[in-house]
C-alpha cells in the first residue's frame, strides 16, 4: 500500500512542476488527476461524456475488486474452520478473479491516463489548424501560417 501512496504522490508532484501549460492545460496535471479521480483527467480536459464513461467502468471495476476480495477472505476463513476442499477450490477462485480484477482496473486507470494526457496536448488542436492553409492551385502548392 504505501508503493502505491509513493506512486500517486510522485505523479502529483511531476504534475505541478511541469512549465508546458498549453491554453490553459497541463498535460501531466490532467494524468495526475486522472489517475487520482476515475475520470478527473477527461473533466479537466472538458470531456464530460468520456469522463462519465471512465468513472463509471473504473468504479465498475473496483467494486468486482472489493467483492471478490471479501468472498475470498470469506473462503479462506470458511477453509482454515473446516479445512474443505470445496473451501479451498472457492477461496482459489474467488483470489484469481480478484487479481485479475486488479489488472483490469490498473490497465483502465493507465489508459485513461494516457487518454487524459493526449487530450491536454491536442486540447487547442482546431485552432491551430485554423491557422495553417494550405492552398492548392494549377501546377502550384502553397502552405500559410498566421502567427
Amino acid at each position: 500500500m504505501r508503493k502505491i501512496l509513493y506512486i500517486l504522490l510522485f505523479f502529483l508532484m511531476i504534475g505541478f512542476v511541469e512549465a508546458e501549460e498549453i491554453k490553459g492545460k497541463i498535460p501531466m496535471q490532467a494524468a495526475g488527476l486522472s489517475l487520482i479521480l476515475p475520470g478527473g483527467g477527461q473533466i479537466y480536459n472538458q470531456h464530460y461524456l468520456k469522463a462519465g464513461l471512465i468513472a463509471g467502468l473504473e468504479l465498475a471495476l473496483a467494486g468486482r475488486f472489493v467483492y471478490h476480495y471479501l468472498e475470498s477472505e470469506k473462503s479462506y476463513q470458511d477453509y482454515e474452520n473446516t479445512l474443505s476442499q470445496a473451501d479451498l477450490d472457492r477461496y482459489n477462485d474467488f483470489y484469481y478473479k480478484r487479481q485479475n480484477d486488479l489488472w483490469w482496473l490498473g490497465i483502465t486507470i493507465f489508459l485513461s491516463m494516457i487518454d487524459a494526457y493526449v487530450d491536454a496536448h491536442l486540447f487547442d488542436f482546431e485552432e491551430k489548424k485554423k491557422k495553417i492553409h494550405l492552398k492548392f492551385q494549377e501546377n502550384e502548392l502553397s502552405l500559410s501560417y498566421q502567427f
